[in-house]
């Protein structure tokens, strides 16, 4: 851990069982050092907000524990495993890429990420999977459904069902709700907490929205090219002498949306 970290109250590892931990991380590109010595875990069923500025190196590090990238030094461990594997990681990203005129249906785009490949057609077991997972996010409706006529909402809805589909120990979402409006995201984050309540995964949700933090997070990790701090949620967004926060994710509107996610609860 970096000199400096702010580390407040963390999970007791010898009382939890420990899904997804990274020991020691550092990348640099040339002379830049974008992660410094980033360590961290997250229990069974825990949901840890990763918050932090643009440049700050969440983008690297999500790479990293997906396999996309290699880190110079330290380890990433899921379920004990160090090797990145999909069926490990259900990940919702950012941006969708792909054409939303692509003549493909829903079940289409979740069975694929049990079959490793886009499916010509989906099969008996793969059928029952998918409305398995679309009922989980709420999206019994969206079986059948075209891509293109999915609105924003309901395609991260799709997403998140393929995520699930594989059953897999660690959740990433990567801003989740960008470009969702406001009921949709209120909505979809409802969703979240729900499955971060009923799932017994790890999750890690990448975000700038503090009514995200305050409903999901069970714990907050600010990263900017290290870990700032890490702990609960009222730890970190509520201590004014955590300067680094201010002008970043706090804003004029922490009150309010802190105060109607706790009301949803």
């Amino acid at each position: 851990m970096s000199r400096g970290s702010k580390i407040y109250t963390i999970p007791d590892r010898e009382k939890e069982e420990i899904v997804f931990e990274v020991a020691n991380i550092s990348k640099r590109f040339g002379d830049h050092v974008v992660l410094d010595d980033v360590s961290f875990f997250i229990p069974k069923g825990e949901f840890l907000c990763l918050c932090g500025p643009n440049g700050a190196g969440k983008s690297t590090f999500l790479k990293i524990v997906l396999g996309l990238l290699d880190a110079d030094t330290g380890t990433v461990e899921i379920h004990g495993q160090r090797r990145a594997n999909s069926k490990l990681v259900g990940y919702v990203p950012q941006r969708k890429r792909f054409h939303r005129d692509f003549p493909a249906r829903v079940e289409e785009l979740i069975a694929a990420n049990l079959r490793g490949k886009w499916p010509l057609r989906v099969r008996a077991a793969e059928k029952k999977a998918v409305e398995e997972a679309l009922e989980r996010v709420g999206g019994s409706h969206l079986y059948g459904k075209m891509l293109a006529g999915l609105s924003g909402g309901e395609m991260q809805r799709a997403f998140l069902a393929r995520a699930l589909v594989t059953h897999p120990p660690l959740l990433i979402l990567d801003e989740p709700t960008a470009g969702v409006d406001v009921s949709g995201r209120e909505e979809f984050i409802e969703i979240l907490y729900q499955i971060s309540k009923s799932d017994e995964l790890a999750a890690i949700l990448v975000s700038h929205h503090l009514g995200e933090v305050a409903k999901t997070a069970e714990r907050v990790l600010y990263l900017q090219n290290h870990v700032v701090a890490w702990g609960l949620p009222d730890e970190l967004l509520g201590h004014e002498d955590l300067a680094v926060l201010k002008g970043d994710i706090r804003s004029t509107r922490y009150d309010s949306e802190i105060r109607h996610a706790k009301e949803k609860r």
